[in-house]
């Protein structure tokens, strides 16, 4: 366990020195002059007229939220200042409402005006909008039309510039949400891949498959709520796509809670967890008929995310005080704990805050995707973990294997490889050939030289019929001095040679070890030669023509002696 924590500890580290060289060394100088405009507005609301405003503290003056039906005009009383830039783009943020925008009253842009009667659905995220060259000494407004009810006025602060100094201004100030939400989705296929291709081969990856789509989701959930696929995607479907992201990462917590805890998992989780897939996919469905949009329930969804994280840190409890908990378990329940800490500050800082972008809250620019790659470092170690036991147990299971369909002593496969192969031949058509073959003055060695020079002959003749037999036929070891060898399919003057092969081999083996004779009787059937051709039968007449020559061997013994 001390190994996991230095682990978790350096990947802490790590994941510090990343954010900080994210955020010192790739800053971005613009090429051009870039105005942003934030002061000295006149913001006419409801018939009243609000001077030299700043943007960014317009919720004080006006409320914090606004209702479907208003209109908020802002107008800057100064003519725009000229930067040379060869495409200048104007560029806002704003949280559900159409716009118009004008340069000395003729409208330049317009969007989704058919929303304030048609009821269809504007997301939040940035509008950019291209301005004309003679743009210089002309007066800005814009007209926003808020579509939906309780919708916060998140009108980020305009800036006028160069199109490219604006581009990658906007993925600058993102830079760490950006590269993190494209490593996790990224990590998360490859990973949920792996995971696949293991849960077909081993159990207990279950737990790797709902990390991996957490981990997805995480990623899908930083890129879209920072806006980084402003330049991709509409505002709408970046939207959509945010809230079904993080509608989701609660039924996966509970998910996973559940598979860690089997054993004593209580059934108000699984409760609480298929209720909250069901109302997400609500909420999803909902949207898509355009029924309600699916930000209205943000509400309900802070609820099952607090129980949710409270389900966490009650298992969290448990796993402390449980000794018998799993390293697998503490490791995975750490990083999902970090994970969904760091959203309730999410939620904590959205109910108490009136207008806060994403970009500016260190929490969500910061907190959350270190968060998420943490979890990630969990997984990474989990994973290391697992594969650890896998292999262990794959090694344990061969050995086990092995044990059961190998001989020890020879290592040739055994009696149960035998009968399985020849339970294979008995089904099929061919016209297979079994030679039985036995040793010769084992009992004799055994008695006179002693057990090892038996194990010796058995060992020496093993290794000289898998020499000549094993690249035509397969080779047994079925008792102490008994053998069979089984052919496929066989020609009868091949065999005839195979077995001549075998006899000068142990005459050799006979002048290299004189004090032993190294011989074996043998016969062998064809299935063909067999009325009933069942593997029975064909090793029964093997067998009888191996006691024949056995018995006509020694007969020759007796009369030589």
């Amino acid at each position: 366990m001390r190994k996991h924590i230095t682990f978790a500890l350096s990947s802490i580290f790590f994941i510090a020195l990343i954010s900080f060289i994210f955020t010192t060394f790739l800053k971005v100088n613009p090429l051009y002059p870039k105005f942003t405009l934030d002061k000295g507005w006149v913001v006419t609301y409801k018939n009243q007229q609000y001077l030299n405003t700043n943007i960014s503290n317009l919720s004080d003056q006006l409320g914090i939220t606004f209702s479907r039906g208003d209109k908020i005009t802002l107008t800057r009383p100064h003519p725009l200042q000229k930067n040379n830039a060869p495409f200048p783009y104007l560029v806002f943020k704003t949280q559900h409402c159409a716009y118009e925008v004008f340069l000395d009253g003729y409208t330049i842009a317009k969007e989704n005006l058919d929303a304030r009667t048609d009821g269809s659905f504007i997301g939040t995220g940035y509008n950019i909008i291209p301005l004309k060259k003679d743009f210089e000494g002309k007066k800005l407004s814009i007209d926003l039309y808020v579509v939906e009810n309780d919708t916060k006025l998140s009108v980020i602060t305009p800036l006028l510039g160069n199109y490219d100094d604006i581009y990658r201004l906007l993925l600058y100030t993102a830079a760490y949400p950006l590269l993190t939400g494209m490593f996790l989705i990224v990590f998360g296929h490859i990973f949920l891949l792996i995971s696949l291709v293991l849960y077909m081969r081993s159990s207990g990856v279950f737990t790797q498959i709902i990390c991996s789509l957490i981990v997805i989701l995480l990623g899908l959930w930083l890129l879209t709520t920072f806006d980084c696929t402003t330049f991709l995607i509409t505002k709408e479907i970046n939207t959509f796509l945010r809230y079904v992201s993080l509608f989701l990462l609660v039924p996966c917590v509970y998910l996973l809670i559940y598979n860690l805890h089997k054993s004593d998992v209580y059934s108000v989780v699984g409760i609480l967890g298929f209720s909250t897939l069901a109302f997400s996919i609500l909420f999803i469905v909902l949207h898509l008929m355009n029924k309600v949009h699916i930000h209205h329930f943000l509400m309900p969804y802070y609820i099952l995310s607090t129980l949710s994280f409270l389900a966490l840190i009650m298992y969290n409890i448990k796993d402390i005080r449980s000794k018998t908990r799993n390293p697998s378990t503490q490791i995975i329940m750490l990083g999902i704990t970090f994970v969904s800490l760091s959203f309730m500050l999410v939620v904590l800082s959205d109910m108490m805050n009136k207008n806060v972008d994403c970009r500016d809250s260190f929490i969500m620019k910061f907190l959350i995707p270190s968060a998420s790659l943490f979890f990630v470092v969990t997984q990474l170690l989990n994973h290391f973990v697992f594969m650890t036991k896998f292999y262990a147990q794959r090694k344990e299971y061969a050995s086990l294997t092995q044990l059961a369909y190998e001989d020890a002593l020879t290592r040739l496969p055994n009696r149960a490889s035998c009968d399985m192969k020849l339970n294979d031949l008995e089904r099929s058509d061919l016209d297979f050939c079994i030679v039985s073959l036995d040793l010769n003055g084992l009992k004799q060695v055994n008695d006179n030289d002693g057990h090892p020079a038996g194990d010796k002959l058995i060992k020496s003749f093993a290794d000289a019929l898998s020499k000549v037999f094993c690249r035509k036929g397969d080779c047994f070891r079925t008792g102490g001095d008994e053998f069979l060898a089984v052919f496929d399919s066989i020609r009868r003057d091949e065999l005839e040679a195979l077995l001549k092969k075998l006899d000068n081999l142990l005459l050799e083996l006979d002048k290299e070890d004189p004090d032993v004779n190294h011989s074996v009787s043998y016969g062998y059937a064809f299935r063909s030669e067999t009325e009933e051709q069942d593997v029975h039968s064909v090793f029964m007449l093997a067998d009888k023509k191996m006691y024949d020559a056995k018995r006509k061997h020694y007969a020759e013994i007796g009369k030589t002696r």
